[in-house]
């Protein structure tokens, strides 16, 4: 058994934490701890991480799923002795080498890779923004985690969908939907739907109209995740 816990969004589920704009969450499954990108601000990150519990000191691996400030400019927060960093390999040389002088394990990523049992990369997708998302073996079938979906979630789910030959029971992150009209939005819902994805928790730069529109879409479990929620995978 797993569990997801929001620690950055936009939006926060309780008193006493810091909304920003940006993603971060840590995934805990069989005793691994992986902090699933950073947020923006370092003081936001470390606020809701203290008032959550969780010590960013004590994760295993740090994965990265494009190289946008609002996902990695708290890195320095996140980054210590031991930690292992999964990252797309067209981030920048500037990026590597700070890994390097930090004596930090990096492992850079451009096509599939099973990094650590039970987590899996999508590897790189995309063409003008090279995004990775990340796959956790759920109870109830694969988890689908997304920073943004730049290349687009249905690429991102269909990818994911042959990677473990199995639909995703649960799609959790950034859709980046905001740009996309009604009909749009409900063309991406049927899709999901076809695919036989059962849940879907969309939070950060999805677009709050096209979380209501995915709200209302039948066939859903919809799950309303803010900074501080947590979920059983």
């Amino acid at each position: 058994m797993g569990e997801i816990t929001i620690i950055y969004d936009n939006r926060t589920a309780r008193d006493g934490l810091y909304p920003g704009w940006g993603f971060s969450a840590l995934v805990e499954l069989d005793g691994t701890r992986l902090l699933f990108d950073t947020g923006g601000d370092k003081i936001v990150l470390e606020h809701n991480a203290d008032a959550l519990g969780i010590d960013l000191k004590g994760t295993d691996y740090l994965f990265l799923s494009h190289e946008h400030c609002d996902h990695i400019g708290a890195i320095s927060s996140a980054l210590h002795k031991g930690l292992t960093v999964v990252y797309p390999d067209s981030f920048s040389a500037g990026f590597k080498k700070r890994i390097a002088d930090e004596k930090l394990t990096g492992i850079p990523v451009e096509e599939p890779i099973e990094f650590s049992p039970g987590f899996r990369s999508t590897g790189e997708l995309g063409d003008e923004i090279k995004e990775q998302s990340l796959i956790v073996a759920g109870k109830d079938g694969p988890v689908l985690i997304t920073g943004c979906a730049h290349p687009g979630i249905i690429r991102i789910a269909r990818v994911a969908t042959e990677l473990s030959g199995r639909p995703p029971s649960l799609v959790i992150g950034g859709y980046h939907l905001g740009s996309k009209t009604d009909s749009e939005v409900e063309g991406i819902a049927e899709f999901l739907k076809r695919l036989g994805v059962k849940r879907v928790a969309p939070c950060h730069c999805t677009g709050e109209r096209a979380m209501n529109l995915l709200r209302g879409s039948l066939g859903f479990e919809y799950i309303d995740v803010k900074a501080g929620a947590s979920l059983e995978i």
